[in-house]
């Protein structure tokens, strides 16, 4: 995945030798450095180091009994604007030794969303405690291709309808969670209707003009998806090593809001508010827990 680096304006580091040089930096001079020996016969480690604010990049490791370091992996970082609740989360070890996945559903909408767990030692941390509140889901998203698309044209009346039905689909997705068999049927009646609506129209229109946004899971890796969402905010940066610039992109994207972050370079079009994005994404969550921690300021 250290492709997706160059979403945060590292471009030029597009393979394992030019990285070297940059993850023996992390290591000598992070920011902050995050440990754990949990259940383990290793210390794992993560290196923190900011190359803006709120995003940079990350080196994973393990140190062994006799301090000797085992670098895993150069992944990217952000942290994401908003808080968003979801219903439960799964996290699930992956087959590399760094990785883990987590699973959850956004309540409102009850769109399901996979990602690649950012805050892996807090995790760790916790794993086997009692009691304790996750206050949601930060969500981000890294990019190395995207377009910019015009808006889907709605008016007013179209906008309080699109309101009304979201705050009905909520109320039934809340009651089929509690067990109610008619919401569950009525929502899977409703699928049944869109997907049949959606099929007859696409025998005369464009997919894009007809549906303002999707999120879909690409191949086999569950946290790279492919989605179309309506941009809500934009902000531009730079990295102040490699002086590339780079989006920051507030997206909504079926009641989901995610921070999406691409090279200014990999970007066609100019974003802007109201304007939709299109775009291939890593997807990363930072699970908000109650607690504190395990780490070391440097």
């Amino acid at each position: 995945m250290m492709l997706y680096i160059s979403a945060l304006g590292f471009s030029a580091y597009n393979t394992k030798e030019k990285a070297e040089g940059i993850v023996s930096d992390i290591i000598a001079n992070p920011n902050t450095r995050y440990i754990s020996n949990y259940k383990s016969d290793e210390i794992k480690v993560e290196y923190y180091k900011e190359y803006g604010t709120e995003f940079g990049l990350i080196v994973r490791g393990a140190l062994s009994q006799d301090e000797e370091l085992t670098v895993y992996s150069l992944i990217p970082y952000a942290i994401g604007s908003v808080i968003t609740d979801t219903h439960e989360i799964d996290v699930v070890k992956g087959e590399k030794t760094d990785v883990y996945n987590a699973f959850c559903e956004e309540s409102r909408s009850g769109t399901p969303v996979s990602f690649f767990l950012q805050n892996v030692i807090d995790y760790l941390e916790i794993e086997d405690q009692e009691d304790i509140y996750i206050e949601g889901v930060r969500f981000v998203a890294f990019s190395v291709e995207g377009t910019v698309i015009l808006p889907i044209d709605k008016d007013e009346t179209d906008i309080l309808l699109e309101e009304e039905e979201d705050v009905f689909r909520e109320e039934l997705l809340e009651k089929a969670r509690q067990g109610d068999e008619e919401a569950m049927q009525i929502l899977e009646e409703e699928a049944l209707e869109s997907s049949e609506i959606l099929q007859e129209r696409l025998k005369d229109e464009d997919l894009l003009s007809i549906l303002e946004g999707f999120f879909v899971p690409l191949g086999d890796s569950e946290d790279i998806y492919s989605f179309l969402g309506t941009i809500e905010e934009v902000a531009e940066t730079v990295n102040k090593m490699t002086e590339e610039r780079i989006y920051i992109l507030s997206i909504k994207c079926m009641s989901l809001y995610i921070d999406v972050y691409i090279n200014a370079a990999n970007i066609i079009g100019i974003p802007s508010v109201g304007m939709r994005f299109k775009g291939t994404c890593w997807v990363h969550g930072l699970i908000e827990f109650e607690f504190n921690g395990a780490y070391e300021e440097e």
